[in-house]
Order: structure tokens, then C-alpha cells, then sequence
């Protein structure tokens, strides 16, 4: 997969359009289509400071996931504008981990109640 189609993936994964996009990291309208090989030092800079959630060294080659874990974001104080067309929220580093280790836990209950299931019908 290409920069191109690694930064479409994670702008599709935000749920927000890759104007909205290509403006929060000063880029003009069609930029991330007509990228060939590699996006400038500038671009790349601000995509790190604007979107601390995406693993660079997967948007550059390719290399593991995504999205870092958050755990692994080191500013918990800091806050993250999540946007789409309808609507703006503001959520810290923090509040994030705290969600994600919810879901976590209510994957694992899931998981355990299907188990359960699974038992009651045998």
C-alpha cells in the first residue's frame, strides 16, 4: 500500500474528509491524491502534531498498525478535537485511555457471556 492509500485509510478511519484533512495540515485541495513517493518534512510535522494518535512509521512505510495505542501517547492533558460534519467534541489524552480500557472490559464481558451461552445450549 502506498503513502497515498495509507493516508486516505487513516483519514477515512477518523470519519472526517480528506479536505478537512488536507486543511488541518496546510495542504491544498488534492494534495494527498497527487502524492507519488513521500510527503514533505513540513506536512509530515504536522500531521504528527495534529493527529499524535497515528503511527507515523506506518503512514511512511507501511510498518505495524495504525494507530498507536493510546497508552502510548505521552501528553494526557492534551486535547483532541474529534470532528466530523455534524458535530465537534473536545476529549483529552486521558479520557481517551479511560474509554478504551472500558471497551476493553466490555469486550472481555461480551466474550464471556457468549461463552456462556455457548454452554447453556450444549
Amino acid at each position: 500500500m502506498s503513502i497515498n492509500k495509507r493516508t486516505k485509510t487513516f483519514v477515512q478511519s477518523q470519519q472526517i474528509t480528506m479536505k478537512a484533512f488536507e486543511k488541518s495540515i496546510n495542504a491544498s485541495n488534492g494534495y494527498i491524491n497527487n502524492i507519488t513517493r513521500s510527503i514533505g518534512l513540513e506536512k509530515i510535522d504536522l500531521i504528527v502534531e495534529k493527529y499524535p494518535i497515528l503511527n507515523i512509521e506506518w503512514l511512511l512505510t507501511g510498518k505495524g498498525d495504525m494507530l498507536k495505542p493510546l497508552s502510548a501517547i505521552h501528553e494526557p492533558a492534551e486535547q483532541y478535537v474529534i470532528e466530523n460534519e455534524d458535530t465537534r467534541a473536545s476529549i483529552t489524552a486521558k479520557a481517551l485511555i479511560k474509554i478504551d480500557a472500558s471497551v476493553t472490559h466490555l469486550l472481555k464481558e461480551v466474550s464471556e457471556i457468549k461463552e456462556q451461552l455457548i454452554k447453556k445450549e450444549k
